[in-house]
């Protein structure tokens, strides 16, 4: 067989994988500390309504989990492969959880594509949540053939992705995106759930908003501000609306945390001077996008903030899931 027939059948090959790629559906799960949400992918979109469930305790139950949906699907769906997005640091080559996050207690050492794959015989991915998320974003976005973008997901806690002229990059260690933990404090005020001190994470994500609402709302009397009876744990959405409504207090914690959420942003602007960055996640609702801009031009090198673009989310809370399936998808397609 001549050389050029072979490349022939190769890129004939490679011809139908694309097809049964835009045809056949994988199932993009997301992970997180709190719920796991899954639905079918196909061409960017999901299809039907996303499934949301509660997430487990235990690598044993969030496995058996994992298992049910992908199975549940199945009675609907012939899927061509998985995805997953979990919090943690994933070893991409072997699927395997190698750094867990105190969102998910117990869940580092998890080989989950090993696992995965010997229970449902299906070929599975496996990747930080939120660098599925960023793939995701960018994809739907077309900022593939952008130098830099750097994804923001804003939740309980705080993961970025780092997309480089449409790939991600994972670092040497599959580490890279951690941008929650980057230390924006040098006082020991704050733990964050990785046993450090003073993460972004600790300030900038859902659990920090409810930190520094706690704060604030410390020795105030329930006459000065209706939010102080929702002590210990004053709810986000609470402290926003009271915001709206004229709070004076209220506005003080949602100022704050927005000079929380931009102290991580100019730290990474300067030190990967990004096309832009897209910010999603479950807190992402509560940005007012104008102060945050605003804040990042005061904070950063002018060359710097004047030229930065801050996306919000095209996806909102699909990104991780349609990420998960893209990047598993591509894997079937190009091995990429």
């Amino acid at each position: 067989m001549t050389s050029q027939s072979t490349d022939s059948q190769s890129a004939e090959g490679q011809r139908i994988d694309r097809i049964l790629k835009d045809k056949m559906p994988a199932l993009g799960i997301d992970l997180g500390g709190t719920k796991i949400g899954c639905a079918p992918v196909c061409d960017r979109k999901v299809i039907g309504e996303p499934k949301k469930v509660p997430t487990p305790k235990g690598a044993d139950k969030i496995v058996d989990q994992l298992v049910e949906l992908i199975e549940d699907a199945r009675k609907d769906h012939i899927l061509r492969g998985v995805g997953i997005a979990t919090a943690g640091i994933v070893n991409t080559e072997t699927g395997e959880v190698i750094g867990s996050t105190g969102n998910l207690p117990g869940w580092a050492g998890t080989p989950i594509k090993k696992v995965i794959e010997s229970r449902t015989g299906l070929p599975v991915h496996v990747d930080n949540d939120a660098n599925a998320a960023a793939y995701g974003e960018v994809r739907s976005l077309g900022l593939t053939e952008k130098a830099c973008v750097v994804a923001v997901t804003l939740g309980t806690g705080i993961g970025g992705g780092i997309i480089l002229k449409g790939q991600l990059y994972r670092g040497a260690h599959y580490a890279a995106g951690e941008i929650g933990h980057l230390r924006v404090n040098l006082n020991n005020h704050r733990l964050c759930t990785c046993g450090l001190f003073d993460c972004w994470e600790a300030y900038g994500s859902g659990r920090g908003f409810r930190a520094t609402a706690k704060e604030m709302l410390t020795n105030v009397t329930v006459d000065q501000s209706p939010l102080a009876a929702l002590l210990p744990d004053p709810p986000v959405d609470k402290v926003c609306s009271a915001a709206e409504e004229g709070d004076i207090i209220a506005r003080r914690i949602v100022q704050t945390w927005h000079e929380h959420v931009c102290a991580g942003i100019v730290t990474l602007a300067h030190t990967l001077d990004p096309d832009c960055f897209i910010v999603s996640g479950g807190m992402a609702k509560f940005v007012n996008y104008e102060l945050l801009k605003e804040l990042v031009i005061d904070k950063c090198m002018p060359r710097v903030g004047e030229r930065l673009d801050i996306h919000r989310s095209s996806l909102g809370d699909v990104a991780g899931i349609i990420g998960a399936a893209e990047i598993a998808l591509d894997h079937l397609v190009i091995g990429c």
